[in-house]
């Protein structure tokens, strides 16, 4: 679990990342962000990815990993989509994945 300051969690926090953030694109991730002061990461998953259980473990497998990576990570706001399909991916593939944004956004020390 990401500490609390890390968390992106309202509405409208979500709402300014999408609207004013730069965006980074891979085949089955999206990556929305605003640099900033502070560090806090938000997660989407729509429902075409699949069932709640399946949603859940993506968004789990996702926070898992950002909670590795934190130390490493500048400060912004962002948000990472999943993109249907996301959901067949395993766990190092994601990671690989996450990786490959934030060093295409210029987000990783």
């Amino acid at each position: 679990m990401l500490t609390k300051q890390n968390r992106l969690t309202k509405r409208g926090s979500f709402t300014f990342v999408y609207s004013k953030g730069q965006r980074s694109h891979a085949q089955l991730f999206n990556l929305v962000f605003v640099q900033g002061k502070n560090l806090r990461i938000g997660f989407s998953v729509p429902n075409k990815i699949g069932k709640a259980t399946t949603r859940n473990l993506l968004k789990r497998r996702l926070r898992a990993i950002c909670r590795k990576l934190v130390p490493d990570i500048k400060p912004a706001q962002m948000v990472f989509t999943a993109k249907a399909g996301a959901e067949e991916l395993s766990f190092r593939e994601v990671e690989k994945t996450v990786k490959y944004l934030l060093q295409k956004a210029k987000l990783l020390n």
